[in-house]
């Protein structure tokens, strides 16, 4: 190829040079919100300012908007980075390196072509050498060590994967506890507001009969000692919802969730067996699974260190794509290889290194296992739990409302004090709060009991 043809293809090339390793920065966060939206909706979920909200619908926005998600999400395409990296050390590296060399050569000197293609210009004062060489150089290095440190990336992507959605289940179930927390403690406001009523109208009946001379002063403190007992109560339950409200904005990525809580979530009748809890936690729960990931990664990382004892082979080539003056070198090559034989010990530290970390790799897994099992134990227990204390909540109200209404017209007929009235009603009050709280906590254990075995977010899209 004439100098004048190579020339044409430099400049050929200069333009696609800025192309070269652009990469789509949009592509990226996609890859990670295909995993996160498979087992849900595949439109992007929404909320009006006053739109009502179910527990559903909130999980669905937590998981397409939440900071916390998506960081694990970029820990994934770092993963995905590095893998690239490794599998690049299998692939040649090419470069264009244009020389421009300009050299003076003193009045007086005598120039020798020495056939490198310099040329050389003599005047009076002097001569200068001009010579512009663009060499294209490839070259390419590696050892056995690299396709372990690839086997190594490619299990950590699998591992950073299932933290993704290890980190999905902990955000889901922040939701779970707000949106419950919120409802409950709106249920419970709405059962303050009518019991102050209530017993705003015994405080005037008691400011009557006092007048009257019909009770005691006592009776009419007490009376109004429980009224403002219950407005305390339900300020406190106001504040709790608006905070919990204030929570779950926050993880659904919402300004705010000012609309009704529908809720429309039903508990299955019969759930599965403690032993199948188990099985499926161990299974496929995200945590236990990265770990299991890691702990692979760890150990082709000792192979990789092993490995290292073995050569290391490097071949370059290096063609002459431009030269002025012309010259007869075309292109020149070297194959060469590294044995090491003396590493000050570098390559025995990073093998006991690695050791290490697949040891503490396998410690991790294992205390990730017994976690597992404890938080399924304990799910199961806190779910039968709520279950036996409804049924039982449920005949305390029932009696208590019974001995109220008694206490009620007892005191009417004037065979019981005020007192006995007032106490009869605290304990329905007390009764009714216990089973609302109950009826919200069944739901959250069994939420939280699909969230430690890894189902949380199959809730989705359903």
């Amino acid at each position: 190829m004439s100098n004048d043809h190579r020339l044409s293809a430099i400049i050929w090339l200069l333009p696609c040079l800025p192309i070269i390793g652009c990469i789509d920065r949009s592509a990226d966060p996609a890859l990670y919100r295909a995993m996160l939206n498979r087992p849900a909706v595949s439109t992007q979920p929404s909320l009006g300012a006053n739109d009502a909200l179910s527990l559903i619908h909130a999980l669905e926005l937590a998981n397409a908007d939440n900071e916390s998600i998506a960081s694990r999400g970029e820990d994934y395409i770092q993963a995905l980075a590095d893998k690239m990296r490794q599998a690049g050390t299998f692939l040649p590296t090419i470069s264009l390196g244009p020389i421009y060399n300009l050299t003076h050569i003193s009045s007086g000197s005598v120039f020798v072509p020495s056939g490198s293609g310099s040329s050389v210009e003599i005047g009076g004062q002097g001569s200068v050498q001009h010579q512009l060489t663009v060499p294209v150089n490839a070259s390419i290095s590696g050892s056995m060590a690299n396709a372990s440190n690839l086997q190594a990336a490619s299990l950590t992507i699998e591992q950073r994967a299932q933290l993704l959605l290890d980190e999905r289940e902990t955000i889901l179930l922040d939701v779970v506890q707000s949106y419950y927390s919120a409802l409950k403690a709106e249920r419970q406001a709405a059962l303050y507001e009518s019991t102050v009523g209530l017993k705003a109208e015994k405080v005037r009946d008691q400011e009557t009969r006092l007048r009257l001379g019909a009770v005691r002063p006592l009776d009419e403190a007490q009376s109004q000692a429980d009224l403002a007992s219950v407005r305390v109560s339900l300020t406190q339950a106001r504040t709790d919802a608006a905070n919990a409200r204030s929570a779950l904005a926050r993880l659904m990525g919402v300004t705010t969730v000012a609309g009704p809580l529908t809720d429309a979530f039903d508990i299955p009748t019969v759930i599965q067996p403690l032993e199948t809890w188990q099985e499926d936690a161990q299974a496929q729960r995200p945590d236990l699974v990265a770990a299991h990931k890691a702990r692979e990664a760890s150990a082709a990382k000792v192979e990789a260190a092993i490995r290292e004892y073995f050569p290391t082979a490097s071949i370059n080539f290096g063609y002459l794509l431009y030269n002025d003056p012309k010259s007869s070198q075309l292109w020149n090559s070297a194959i060469s290889a590294s044995f090491p034989i003396f590493s000050a010990m570098a390559i025995e530290a990073d093998i006991r290194s690695a050791w290490s970390l697949y040891r503490q790799a396998g410690l991790t897994e294992s205390q990730i296992s017994r976690q597992v099992i404890d938080d399924i134990n304990q799910g199961c227990a806190n779910f039968q739990g709520s279950r036996r204390k409804i049924a039982d909540l449920e005949i305390q109200v029932a009696a208590a409302q019974k001995a109220y209404d008694l206490a009620e017209r007892a005191y009417q007929l004037g065979s019981e004090s005020n007192l006995d009235r007032l106490t009869q009603q605290d304990n329905l009050l007390l009764a009714q709060l216990n089973l609302l709280s109950e009826r919200f906590n069944e739901k959250s254990n069994y939420l939280a009991l699909l969230r430690a075995a890894g189902k949380l977010g199959g809730l989705m899209g359903k």
